[in-house]
């Protein structure tokens, strides 16, 4: 029979605990990432430093002149010749006309 101390419990209560808390939010990022993803055009998204989330929400996708949209929070860009999340945002940003 195995004893284990009050420490070993802790330690695997907080790791449960952080496991439930955190899985859910991993998943649901994952999701987003991979429903706007296109590995062919990653090179250009990393040199136009394309990310999912705008800093500046006024600055997303979805008010830039070359997004159009799509559906389930993606659309497309004539830059990037490819989905882009609607929320994302990179270098080549440019207002609605």
């Amino acid at each position: 029979m195995s004893h284990f101390s009050r420490r070993d419990v802790v330690q695997r209560a907080a790791g449960a605990v952080a496991t439930l808390v955190l899985l859910p939010l991993a998943a649901r990022h994952s999701k987003a990432a991979a429903v706007c993803a296109d590995p062919a055009s990653e090179s250009l998204r990393e040199s136009l430093h394309y990310a999912e989330a705008a800093p500046n929400p006024a600055q997303s996708c979805s008010a830039c002149g070359f997004f159009s949209a799509g559906d389930g929070g993606c659309g497309s860009c004539a830059i990037m010749s490819g989905p882009v999340n609607s929320k994302g945002h990179c270098d080549s940003w440019s207002a609605k006309g």
